[in-house]
């Protein structure tokens, strides 16, 4: 019986040493992505920071294996009405960071759709870094604020005549309406600036005309019954990245005529999700949703101005899951979610010169 006893009480340990597992199977790896700000938690203070104020004094660590590298923060209540958030990331942000992954839109970049290729520019420092700042408060009885800021670049020098550097920031600010007490408005707002710089030789081989980022979200929670509230939400993203190779007369290839490339990418979400609670401490939420996503890839030769390539693509996704939590103890919690989305798409693809 003690063995037994024993082993159980290791494998709980386990269990509470790697939280992140759990959250993430729930919110994003299997749920998808909404349920981190349909579902009520610390995940939601990432895209509506006015949140903050209900997650003061607490410390996570998250996402600690995998291609994002992870995340930590700290969350300190400075009152009851205002808490301050310090964090770090140690991952691209969110395929606009880096380089290689300016942006990629059925398998095109910029630089590959400028008709260079997709190999036009190396690999950077894969300790990427971000750091960020954060601050949420209460104003009045029913309103919330909140903002967030980050920064993060990489930089891989080479022998003083190459250097691959980049540098992003981001800025999120969030709006919160408590309308009565049990329903609520909640919006939240980001934006995105990134650039990078590839020198080769000691010249601008390649430089970043524009990088940026748009999103915004949108969410309410409306009491339908007595163990039931609906959810529904909007989340609309968009990017955007323009480079520019560098005119370099000793190029084989280019001559003097610089190229350029542009991506874009639009994502629209619609959906809502019942947040039901059929015992203290146990939550079941299904939700079912539609996501637009509009891309479009072009390169351009400067200054005659041909189009080298183009892709535009529309693609309609209708999805449905569910994410389901059961709080067995003060310092455990079970995590689960799953997800099914079935993808139409439309691609046209267009090539000239």
């Amino acid at each position: 019986m003690k063995m037994h006893t024993r082993f159980l009480a290791a494998a709980l340990g386990l269990l509470v040493a790697a939280p992140a597992f759990a959250t993430q199977s729930r919110i994003n790896g299997m749920s998808g992505g909404e349920k981190s700000f349909t579902i009520r938690d610390e995940a939601n203070i990432y895209g509506l920071p006015q949140f903050l104020v209900d997650h003061g004094n607490e410390v996570d660590v998250d996402a600690t294996v995998g291609a994002s590298y992870g995340r930590m923060n700290v969350r300190y209540a400075l009152s009851d009405e205002a808490v301050l958030l310090l964090y770090g990331l140690r991952s691209p942000w969110a395929g606009n960071g880096s380089v290689t992954t300016v942006t990629t839109i059925g398998g095109l970049t910029p630089q590959a759709v400028a008709g260079v290729g997709a190999g036009a520019l190396a690999a950077t420092d894969p300790t990427f870094h971000q750091f960020g700042v954060g601050f949420g408060m209460k104003v009045g009885e029913g309103m919330r604020l909140g903002a967030r800021m980050e920064l993060g670049g990489a930089r891989a020098d080479g022998d003083g005549n190459n250097l691959n550097s980049n540098t992003i920031f981001g800025l999120n600010l969030g709006l919160g309406f408590d309308l009565g007490e049990t329903n609520s408005l909640d919006f939240g707002l980001t934006l995105r600036i990134g650039s990078f710089t590839d020198f080769e030789g000691g010249a601008d081989r390649w430089v970043s005309e524009s990088n940026i980022g748009f999103g915004l979200l949108g969410k309410g929670e409306f009491q339908v019954h007595q163990i039931a509230k609906l959810v529904p939400y909007l989340n609309l993203d968009w990017r955007g990245v323009t480079i520019g190779h560098a005119v370099r007369g000793d190029e084989v290839g280019i001559g003097n005529e610089a190229k350029k490339g542009t991506v874009s990418n639009t994502i629209f979400a619609l959906g809502a999700d019942l947040a039901i609670n059929p015992a203290e401490r146990v939550t079941i939420q299904p939700g079912v949703g539609l996501a637009l996503r509009s891309s479009s890839a072009e390169g351009t030769a400067i200054p005659k101005g041909q189009i080298l390539g183009a892709e535009n693509s529309n693609t309609m996704m209708p999805y449905y899951g569910f994410a389901a939590e059961a709080q067995a103890f003060d310092w455990l919690a079970l995590r689960v979610g799953a997800r099914q989305t079935v993808i139409l798409a439309n691609n046209g693809n267009v090539a000239g010169q």
